[in-house]
């Protein structure tokens, strides 16, 4: 294969106005004034989320604002792509994904006494072979740009392999949070440009803190190096050992792709011929253990006390995950914590004056150990809010309404277990009824965010966010009683599903809905004793 650099090879599919190009990362702002390139393509969505970390990364490495106001004049004025491409040159000879020395995302190991996997392996929901969803995989193969976003894609997200397998820096699957540009207006101009989006999750050189710049690239990008392997003896990799960039270029995995006589084909994924298909690729267990108090930059954290842990994505992504992934939860023993991008973004007073606005596009591997389940992704709107009073009324009443939507999920999926099982019955006990309370966040988003938005636009937030409270008390009473009824499902009703059993169960849920518990969340008053509509 001829030498494939990730610097200066066009291997990152994107969209330009109606096109649909594949450009090197330093073209990023190429034509920015009359035809920006506004968004990444790759052939699959974790491909697309790994292609955006990666660029971010580069930037961060390469490219930092010395501080705030050099942030704000590269947001007004980008860089051209020559300035970028000379930024990314000192560190070319670490992309090179081929060659005879070190290779990008690979182990300074040649791994010659190691079986060949097929190269499909690499995919996380591929699980290393012949599944349900892919036919054929052993006689697949991947071009080199295909092959270098599964490798990338894998590294960061890597799940429990096995014994020694090692998961990525932020553990097996975690829930990546990139800030998005868009305007104000949805159906308005202009649209966001692929620079404006990325470098709104770059930050100044003084928010990475405990390594230089610019930094030392062995102790950034690990393939350089021999592997820090994690034998038993052998030391864990902690943000102290190594810069704290490498959290955009951590390598778990010991990995190197067969790039020996290839021969032409098409593409599995990109469907696009190749010169030259990669098919296989070996790897060796105890490659780089990460641990630590590692806090990725796009990955919101919980806290109970023992330190930072990156969040997974568990069940679909919406408004359920608003505390700790749009706003700070304090309030809770376990502390939740936005993406420093996230928090950042809150904090660009400048910017909010413009007529720009955000969402967070929060994605990620649903994972079950080393199952993955799916692949689950959401865009939340991000708002700014200047007054620090307002901001805070703003933020306690988001979280009234969450916290009051999980008390209103938890009893209509308890009530429904009522309704269905008697107290012996073993079934009772297993049944988790996800799906309730998936649908129950599902279709109760679009309620929220009204609520949300009527609190926004209030002038007397006193006034207003006690009317909201009330509204939204009313809103999930009435959906999670429909809803019951629909589960349960009267026209079915026969003598083994206990009618007596069904209506002293929805008469708990009504009485629940309207309880101290609920309304001390929500700060309603109680209902009076006397009050018999419930």
């Amino acid at each position: 294969m001829a030498t494939y650099n990730l610097l200066t090879t066009r291997w990152i599919p994107v969209r330009q106005g109606a096109a649909e190009i594949d450009i090197s990362p330093w073209l990023i702002t190429q034509d920015l004034a009359t035809n920006p390139i506004t968004a990444v393509m790759a052939p699959r969505p974790d491909f697309t989320s790994a292609l955006y970390q990666l660029l971010i990364g580069l930037l961060q490495t390469a490219f930092a604002p010395e501080d705030l106001t050099e942030w704000y004049e590269r947001w007004e004025s980008p860089p051209t792509p020559e300035e970028l491409q000379n930024a990314f040159e000192p560190f070319a000879h670490a992309f090179e994904l081929d060659g005879e020395g070190p290779r990008f995302m690979q182990d300074l190991d040649p791994l010659s006494g190691q079986a060949p996997l097929p190269v499909t392996a690499l995919l996380i929901d591929a699980a290393g072979s012949e599944t349900h969803f892919f036919k054929g995989l052993p006689d697949q193969g991947f071009s080199p740009a295909v092959a270098a976003m599964a490798l990338y894609t894998l590294q960061i997200n890597a799940p429990s392999g096995g014994v020694g397998h090692r998961t990525s820096l932020r553990g097996g699957g975690p829930l990546t949070t990139l800030v998005m540009a868009r305007p104000r207006d949805p159906g308005g101009d202009p649209i966001p440009s692929l620079w404006q989006t990325l470098w709104l999750n770059v930050l100044p050189r003084s928010a990475i803190r405990g390594g230089g710049y610019p930094p030392e690239p062995e102790q950034v990008f690990p393939w350089l190096t021999v592997t820090r392997t994690s034998e038993k003896g052998r030391a864990d990799t902690t943000p102290q050992a190594v810069h704290p960039l490498q959290m955009f270029w951590g390598m778990p995995r010991r990995i190197r792709l067969d790039l020996d006589n290839l021969k032409p084909g098409t593409c599995a994924l990109g469907g696009q011929p190749a010169e030259g298909l990669i098919r296989t690729y070996r790897t060796k267990n105890y490659g780089t253990n990460y641990t630590g108090a590692w806090q990725h930059s796009l990955t919101p954290y919980t806290n109970d006390g023992s330190g930072p842990a990156a969040v997974h994505p568990r069940g679909k992504i919406g408004y359920r995950h608003w505390l700790g992934v749009m706003q700070e939860d304090r309030e809770a023993k376990v502390r939740r914590v936005p993406a420093q991008v996230v928090r950042r973004f809150k904090a660009l007073d400048e910017l909010h004056d413009d007529d720009w606005s955000a969402g967070v596009w929060a994605c990620g591997y649903d994972m079950d150990n080393m199952k993955p389940r799916r692949w689950v992704e959401a865009t939340l709107p991000l708002f700014h809010i200047k007054d620090a009073k307002r901001r805070d009324s703003v933020e306690l009443l988001a979280r009234q309404l969450v916290q009051a939507a999980d008390l209103f999920s938890n009893n209509l999926r308890n009530c429904l277990k009522d309704a269905w099982f008697s107290e012996g019955d073993p079934r009772r006990k297993k049944a988790e009824l996800g799906m309730v309370q998936d649908a129950f966040w599902q279709e109760t988003e679009a309620l929220f965010y009204r609520r949300l938005d009527a609190l926004l636009a209030a002038d007397d937030l006193s006034v207003a966010d006690r009317a909201i409270a009330k509204g939204w008390h009313t809103d999930l009473k009435g959906y999670t009683e429909g809803a019951f009824d629909r589960w349960v499902d009267y026209n079915q009703l026969s003598e083994q599903s206990h009618p007596k059993r069904i209506a002293e169960a929805r008469r708990r849920l009504r009485k629940t809905n309207n309880g101290p518990g609920i309304r001390k969340a929500l700060d309603l008053p109680e209902k009076p004793k006397n009050d018999a509509a419930i």
